[in-house]
């Protein structure tokens, strides 16, 4: 029997911006001239040598970071760099080929999901497939329902007998832990098809620099499932929180 399975993967990023007017803290004037800024200090920047790279303020009056009650205050012009960062999300590829399926035989696949996001905000990841692994709407492979017949597209449950059905995934790496308890639990994708909106797989509450998400493809076929080639397509989704 042959099953030649397709994956193909879309990626969306959502970025907000939003613009407020300066705050004028301190104000200085003249016929000739004004000055509007926060304060005045030394000097500030960013220096290096050989084996070391410092950013600095010197003469403000408070500098440095400080933190109570989760809220965080970076007060000093180095801190500017860290706005220099910018949103990326990508993928490390755009097609998984599972290749032939022998019933009863679970295949795998991974993506790689790399994120980074500016200072100061977090990010979570959404995901949603167009239709189950098809030929056509009546020929399909299920979405997996897991060991127990218990787990949905928000809500991941054990997924490692040999005779439990279907197309399912999890995800590994710090931003995913809150969705799947270990690498054992799995769910299946939420369905466009089925009205079923895009579903958070991975999050943080923090700025991130290259963080990493493994997605993990997992499908099994029954002897019953009739040959061909079995198609759909995931959107993940970033978006940045603000």
């Amino acid at each position: 029997m042959k099953i030649q399975m397709k994956l193909n993967l879309l990626i969306l990023v959502f970025c907000f911006w939003f613009l407020v007017s300066p705050i004028k803290a301190q104000h200085f004037s003249s016929p000739s001239y004004f000055i509007d800024w926060g304060n005045f200090n030394i000097t500030s920047g960013r220096k290096s040598s050989t084996n070391y790279q410092l950013t600095d303020t010197v003469g403000q009056n408070a500098p440095g970071v400080s933190e109570k009650n989760g809220i965080r205050v970076k007060s000093g012009f180095q801190y500017i760099y860290d706005t220099f960062t910018g949103l990326s999300f990508t993928i490390d590829k755009l097609n998984i080929d599972f290749g032939t399926l022998t019933p009863g035989v679970g295949v795998t696949d991974t993506n790689l999901l790399t994120v980074t996001t500016p200072s100061g905000h977090g990010y979570q990841i959404t995901a949603q497939q167009n239709h189950p692994l098809w030929i056509s709407p009546s020929l399909f492979i299920p979405n997996t329902a897991c060991d127990l017949n218990d787990c949905t597209a928000s809500f991941s449950t054990p997924w490692i007998t040999t005779n439990k059905y279907g197309f399912g995934f999890n995800v590994t790496g710090i931003g995913a832990t809150a969705y799947f308890s270990d690498s054992t639990y799995f769910r299946p994708f939420a369905d466009l098809s089925d009205n079923q909106s895009p579903v958070i797989i991975a999050s943080e509450n923090v700025p991130v620099k290259n963080r990493e998400a493994t997605v993990n493809y997992r499908v099994l076929i029954s002897s019953l499932q009739a040959a061909g080639d079995y198609e759909n397509y995931i959107t993940y989704t970033l978006v940045p929180k603000y």
